[in-house]
């Protein structure tokens, strides 16, 4: 039984000695393997940045409906851009926030939907410059900005160094190295904001902030405000992995807000491309622990601040930040021998259908409630 989400500082695998790197790459490795998300602290990303980065997007959320919605994406969920209320679904449950979704500059399949710079000047400069500094895998060149100090990164750095961290956890050898699968790095930022919500619509179940799920790709970074409601399953109280089983039996662990840490997991395909010896693991946004905690023994809050037009008890706006890294779309993921045992692993998958099939999935042509 898990009761809280393994922490882990980074520095001495980004400036330590050999066996500094070594012990934090087990560290990895053993809670992966156990929780399959990781608190991780001294990661390198400057705080400054990541609160710019909230502040940004607090601006963007702030926008008239009409404005938010020139936005929109044009056609599908591979085009980046607006998300409103509504548009996105898991298991039919609609997921009650909006998003901004961009990624790489680069990547011209999928091109970014930007606010015109009159509407929100210098929003699109600083988020490039979030999601990427200049990195040293394969031809990957972009991005202008630079840290005062040199060791400092940026999400995209970030992610290729718990690459090489992973790749030291199970000893690969360059053939099989994570790195080269992600040289394209076809990364997806999306800034999120959950609105505020009567309490008791939440603890009814009437509506949900976002649903239990797991995540798709490869490594997901998440940047989280103070008001909190991540909420982690603890997959051995289960023994069905299924998002829907393990929302209605799982048992979940609260996953509080930290300044200066990120929540890390694992997504579907790492979790194949280990043979499932890292966890996908399951998670939710939900009421934060002190409101669900007052729900349940059904006591009032008496704090008029969190207290809606209606007098009915509010809990407050949210706002996160998750970076969502993926292999490069013509991947075949193939469980790697390291990670095979008696157990036959499961049949190759290709990275890039996969990821098309379910990220159109999750979203849903209706109009927005």
């Amino acid at each position: 039984m898990h009761t809280s989400v393994p922490s882990i500082d980074f520095h001495p695998f980004l400036h330590g000695s050999a066996s500094d790197r070594q012990r934090i790459a087990s560290a990895f490795d053993a809670a992966l393997s156990s929780v399959g998300f990781i608190r991780l602290y001294n990661h390198g990303i400057e705080q400054h940045k990541i609160d710019e980065c909230f502040q940004w997007s607090k601006r963007l959320f702030a926008f008239s409906t009409a404005e938010k919605e020139a936005m929109l994406q044009s056609s599908g969920p591979d085009k980046r851009g607006y998300t409103s209320i509504g548009r996105e679904k898991v298991r039919d449950q609609i997921v009650m926030n909006e998003s901004f979704g961009y990624g790489n500059p680069e990547d011209n399949e999928r091109p970014n939907s930007w606010p015109t710079e009159e509407l929100l000047p210098g929003f699109r400069c600083f988020m490039e410059d979030f999601f990427q500094v200049q990195i040293s895998h394969g031809n990957v060149h972009f991005c202008t900005w630079k840290s005062d100090n040199p060791e400092m990164q940026d999400c995209a750095r970030l992610i290729h160094h718990m690459l090489n961290c992973l790749d030291l956890a199970l000893d690969l050898n360059t053939k099989d190295s994570f790195g080269q699968y992600h040289a394209s790095s076809l990364f997806n930022t999306s800034l999120i904001h959950y609105p505020a919500v009567p309490v008791g619509q939440l603890s009814s179940g009437k509506l949900t902030r976002n649903p239990a799920h797991s995540d798709f790709g490869t490594l997901t970074l998440l940047f989280q405000d103070e008001v909190g409601g991540l909420e982690v399953a603890d997959m051995s109280s289960t023994s069905n992995a299924a998002s829907a089983t393990v929302e209605r039996s799982g048992r979940f662990i609260h996953a509080d807000p930290e300044v200066g840490t990120i929540m890390v997991n694992v997504g579907y395909l790492l979790m194949r491309w280990t043979n499932g010896r890292w966890r996908n693991t399951v998670h939710r946004v939900s009421e934060p622990p002190h409101w669900k905690e007052q729900s349940l023994q059904g006591s009032n809050i008496d704090d008029t601040r969190n207290r809606g037009g209606d007098g009915l008890e509010t809990i407050p706006e949210r706002y996160s930040i998750a970076y969502f890294s993926s292999p490069d779309p013509a991947t075949v993921i193939e469980a790697l021998s390291c990670c095979c045992t008696d157990q036959a692993p499961k049949k190759s998958i290709n990275a890039g259908e996969y990821l098309r099939k379910k990220t159109a999935a999750a979203y849903t042509q209706g109009v927005p409630v």
